[in-house]
């Protein structure tokens, strides 16, 4: 799930260089028996390119391997193996794979054979991860080792069976791919055809529930997600059309988000009807029932994540803080609950790059996070990703509500629709905490960085509560 929704400090715009992290490359050819080396002579060292932090490292790596070294590689794992240096600093180390069987070793490479490397071949460090890499590939061609695309050679059968279902279609591969996402259980690819180009798609544990809900939705709802070619269950994994449209990320342009507000609440109409068949293809229940049973559960959390706050500030919530805020979020369970908004599908994380407006309507992408349960959470995460774009500005956030409210005023009576969205900030902020806690073992939540976020949520919450107390207040006085 993207932790973009609810962080209070992120910024989409950059305004100082992004520090980067140098990936140690084994660019592997010719079925992973020649590894590309640095040097022409032992000791050898591994070739290396910088990438920027917490970006897409498959996209960035593939990218920059292409413009320095002039070889076009997919990416297949990193080892499991991280030797650190003695500086205390992490070594990242990338294993990749060329297609091309005759490329030409770059200026200052060479190709080096394998079953010719020696201990004094390269450094200790690089020696271990060589090794350790070797060891995982033969894993993988074994069968031992968990995922179909951290062995060398899938991207070839991958470029066949495209080439197959895209035949009957008039199309050919033109050999030019993008590689966005990478590793052993999923994969992200745009694949360029003489035409038009197609986008294949895999996924693993824990976004599993994506390929069953993909194509449920594809069936259900066929024009608000890209058109599916094929599917390969064996890996989970299914080929699109790639949808020809505008994509907006962060940007603050009111027409495209008040365009995504509309078609949102039409797709959520047209699934109140189904929204079993979204349960049973795997979309998370998020339904007032499901909430009310996961109040307390969440106290408890929350108040074993404040005892291990080590920091001040930010400020612990007390026990007491905690149970005020339990009650404020089960009143205002009840109250929407009787308020009679119908559950239909929702998606935990709109953001702006899962969204693509085209001439024939909008289509949404990345469908891990659905769930089924009140339909206006889902307005509150988008309206969260509007304020991050283009500031909080009341009248065009009106204009965005106003878009998608007049959808929903077929159902359900404008006054009903006012008192939801009063609450909506606090329970669709519960509902997504509570998502995020739910995905999280004993042991995640000891993560510093889960739990710090966790308490981040948590105190977002409480701000909610209170600031609806208030208005309440003001408004019995």
């Amino acid at each position: 799930m993207s932790s973009a929704v609810f962080e209070q400090h992120a910024s989409p715009i950059v305004a100082h260089p992004v520090p980067g992290n140098l990936h140690r490359l084994l660019i592997l050819r010719n079925g992973a028996s020649e590894l590309l080396v640095a040097g022409d002579r032992s000791p050898f060292t591994l070739p290396g390119v910088e990438i920027p932090r917490w970006e897409r490292v498959a996209e960035n790596l593939t990218a920059a391997v292409r413009k320095r070294y002039g070889i076009s590689a997919i990416c297949l794992f990193a080892p499991e193996l991280l030797p650190t240096a003695t500086d205390g600093e992490p070594r990242f180390y990338q294993v990749m794979e060329t297609r091309h069987a005759s490329a030409r070793a770059p200026d200052g490479t060479n190709w080096l054979p394998l079953d010719s490397i020696s201990d004094q071949s390269f450094t200790h460090q690089d020696r271990a991860t060589i090794a350790e890499m070797l060891r995982q590939i033969e894993e993988f061609r074994r069968g031992k080792a968990f995922g179909p695309f951290g062995r060398p050679g899938w991207i070839d059968e991958l470029f066949a069976w495209t080439q197959r279902e895209i035949e009957p279609h008039g199309l050919r591969l033109t050999g030019e791919y993008r590689q966005l996402n990478a590793s052993p259980t999923f994969a992200l690819l745009r694949l360029e055809t003489d035409h038009q180009a197609v986008w294949f798609k895999a996924v693993g544990e824990p976004n599993l529930r994506e390929f069953s809900i993909t194509l449920r939705l594809a069936q259900l709802f066929p024009t608000y997600v890209p058109r599916i070619l094929a599917t390969c269950p064996s890996c989970n994994g299914w080929l699109s059309w790639e949808i020809e449209g505008t994509q907006q990320r962060g940007t603050g342009e009111i027409d495209f988000w008040e365009t995504t507000a509309a078609a949102l609440a039409s797709l959520q109409i047209e699934s109140i009807k189904e929204c079993k068949p979204l349960l049973d293809a795997g979309a998370h229940d998020l339904g007032f029932a499901k909430l009310a049973g996961l109040v307390h559960p969440f106290l408890d959390v929350a108040n074993l994540l404040m005892d291990r706050q080590t920091k001040i500030p930010p400020p612990r919530l007390s026990r007491k803080e905690l149970a005020s805020l339990g009650k404020h979020i089960e009143d205002a369970l009840h109250l929407v609950g009787n308020l009679g908004v119908p559950d239909s599908l929702g998606h935990l994380d709109p953001n702006p790059g899962n969204i693509i407006i085209s001439p024939l309507g909008c289509v949404f992408l990345d469908w891990a996070e659905a769930y089924v349960g009140h339909p206006f959470f889902t307005l509150g995460y988008l309206l969260e990703y509007f304020r991050r774009a283009v500031g909080k500005q009341k009248q065009l956030e009106n204009r965005l509500i106003d878009s998608y409210a007049r959808g929903w005023r077929q159902v359900v009576s404008p006054a009903v629709i006012a008192e939801s969205f009063a609450v909506v900030p606090l329970l669709a902020a519960f509902a997504y905490t509570t998502r995020c806690w739910l995905c999280g073992d004993q042991e995640r939540l000891r993560q510093p960085e889960t739990a710090a976020y966790l308490r981040a949520l948590t105190r977002r919450m409480s701000q909610e509560a209170n600031q609806r107390a208030c208005r309440r207040h003001q408004c019995s006085g």
